[in-house]
């Protein structure tokens, strides 16, 4: 969300967040089409060169928008209207790596038909063009751009499988950004406030996880325990406690606390499928168990969610979520 703020500076109003679906926006028709336009929506100076580029020798797929940035490296950018972006991750690394090895002269062919096509622009030559490239690229003595192509993912949200992913990535050296782009409706306009995310605010739980794995491989065999048992076996929760759904959610799902979807009640019990009881249907599940489920039953197109940590989304009476509970409980045991 955001807020504007009248003329007088006295009053204050909100505008909360909209989905693209809920919009009717489309990747190719609306989203592709203001990215080529303002690619600096994605943060950064960049120079589009081709869009639904589709010569890649051996595939018939297509690459939402090609980029230069102004090191000189070929950008793959990779649009999805919403967090299910199934496999864009996989799609980008091979769309770079079926790029790697074009030169100038190779795009050149490309760059121009872009131009012609997409800039009504008439008369192009690759002499101009080649000039535009290299005018472009903020390098002394640039004459070709490099063979490590860098990619952008940009979306309405993000699954934690995919920012997992792009983190992973990146630690062997792959040079992968997440660019979140949220549309507000504000009167007959749309307003897009974009901000990248890795590796912020979506991608805490990775970090998190990563810390608590090195954590648990310098300690006792018997301190590796999932967070559940931590938190009923120290009476952190009790059987009966109520927990509710309403942390980090993703952008299509608005939490309602009349709706019994979003509670669950913890049993006191330690098996595998049978942590916490769900108020909707009064069945017992494993937490993370649960919240794919529910992820997955309020998608538009029922898509799978993908791996998640339960307990970072649930929160005690309190509004603590059960990840902080267990995990404040570890900190507080090592002082």
């Amino acid at each position: 969300m955001f807020f504007t703020i009248s003329k007088d500076h006295k009053s204050i109003s909100k505008i909360d967040s909209e989905s693209f679906v809920n919009l009717n926006i489309w990747e190719r028709q609306h989203i592709e089409e203001w990215v080529r336009k303002s690619p600096e929506i994605l943060g950064e100076d960049l120079l589009i060169v081709s869009s639904e580029f589709d010569r890649f020798e051996g595939s018939k797929d297509r690459l939402d928008l090609l980029a230069i940035d102004r090191m000189g490296n070929l950008v793959v950018i990779e649009l999805k209207r919403d967090s299910f972006a199934g496999y864009a991750d996989l799609q980008a690394i091979r769309y770079a790596a079926m790029i790697s090895a074009m030169t100038i002269d190779k795009l050149l062919p490309y760059y121009i038909s872009y131009q012609k096509g997409k800039l009504g622009i008439e008369n192009v030559t690759e002499e101009d063009s080649r000039t535009k490239i290299v005018e472009f690229v903020n390098k002394d003595n640039f004459d070709e751009i490099t063979n490590r192509p860098r990619i952008i993912l940009c979306s309405e949200d993000f699954s934690q499988e995919i920012t997992t992913t792009v983190l992973w990535l990146r630690q062997f050296g792959v040079d992968i950004t997440c660019v979140k782009i949220t549309p507000h409706r504000m009167d007959e306009k749309i307003i897009i406030v974009p901000s990248i995310i890795i590796p912020l605010k979506e991608a805490k739980q990775y970090l998190i996880d990563i810390q608590q794995k090195e954590e648990e491989q310098q300690e006792p065999t018997s301190r590796r325990t999932r967070m559940m048992s931590i938190l009923i076996e120290n009476n952190l929760l009790k059987a009966g406690d109520k927990i509710y759904l309403k942390n980090a959610l993703p952008t299509y799902i608005k939490y309602n606390d009349q709706d019994p979807i979003f509670h669950a009640v913890i049993t006191g019990k330690l098996g595998q499928s049978n942590a916490v009881k769900w108020e909707k249907d009064n069945q017992e599940y494993a937490i993370s168990a649960l919240t794919w489920l529910i992820f997955k039953d309020l998608h538009p197109e029922k898509k799978d969610p993908g791996g998640l940590s339960g307990v970072w989304f649930w929160v005690n009476e309190e509004g603590t979520t059960l990840w902080d509970i267990a995990n404040n409980y570890l900190e507080n045991q090592k002082k």
